[in-house]
Order: C-alpha cells, then structure tokens, then sequence
C-alpha cells in the first residue's frame, strides 16, 4: 500500500476528513444492517490514512459526511453485485471486497461483471488499478 499513498500524493486529490473511530463505528453497524459485511480490516487501515479519497474521476469510500464519499451512502445507492460491499468507483469501475471470497474484486460498472482479483492482502494492487496508475 506503501507505493500507491506515495503516488496519490504526487496527484492533485481531495481527501475526506479525519477518520473518527465513532464514525467508523456507526458506519459498520449501518453496512451490516443493510445485510452487507463490515469493512475489511486491510482497507480499514488505509482509511486510517486517507479517510475517502477523490481524484481524476476516481472515488474511495469511507466513514465521512462527504456523499461522494461515504461508504454508506455509496452502498445504499449504486447498483452491485450481491455479496461484495463497494469501496470506491472510477468513471467505468468498481472497487469492491467480496466477502465471501475474502478479496477485492474490479467489477465493470454497467454489466456488474468481475474484471479482476485480488487477495486481500493486495489491496495496493486494487488501488492502482481503480485509479489508473
């Protein structure tokens, strides 16, 4: 994950605020009572960083009052594949963790179908590919 945070920080990005542990809370009770799973414990970690994030067309979710960027609301309203929660979106893909599977997935945003795995322990590998670099 070390080398994408070194890259996105070269790029022009808008970051969401602070994660709040009381935010990160909440919006894991809420993500389960829409009957998803919670958040995986490596993506939880990059939040700690970067609590959402946008640039160049791509969005990561997280635990912010930012619409374009809560995980929530993201969940709540786009259209996705059963089993996965969605972690973030460029202007053609998903980023998702399909819980079942116990990995991330890129799923192609009109037809809903897988593009690409990942392990879960490649979440850098996800990253870049969401945001094209």
């Amino acid at each position: 994950m070390e080398k994408f945070i070194d890259h996105i920080q070269s790029k022009n990005f808008v970051a969401g605020e602070k994660l709040e542990a009381e935010a990160l809370i909440v919006a894991q009770k809420i993500l389960v009572k829409m009957g998803l799973n919670f958040i995986p414990e490596s993506y939880i970690d990059f939040l700690k960083h970067y609590n959402g994030i946008k640039a160049n067309g791509a969005y990561l979710y997280g635990a912010t009052v930012d619409n374009d960027l809560d995980i929530v609301d993201q969940n709540s309203l786009l259209r996705k594949p059963r089993n996965v929660i969605l972690l973030g979106h460029n202007d053609f893909d998903f980023l998702a963790y399909n819980y079942l599977l116990n990995c991330y997935q890129i799923i192609d945003r009109n037809d809903l179908a897988v593009l690409d795995t990942y392990e879960e322990t490649e979440l850098d590998l996800a990253l870049a590919e969401i945001f094209n670099v």
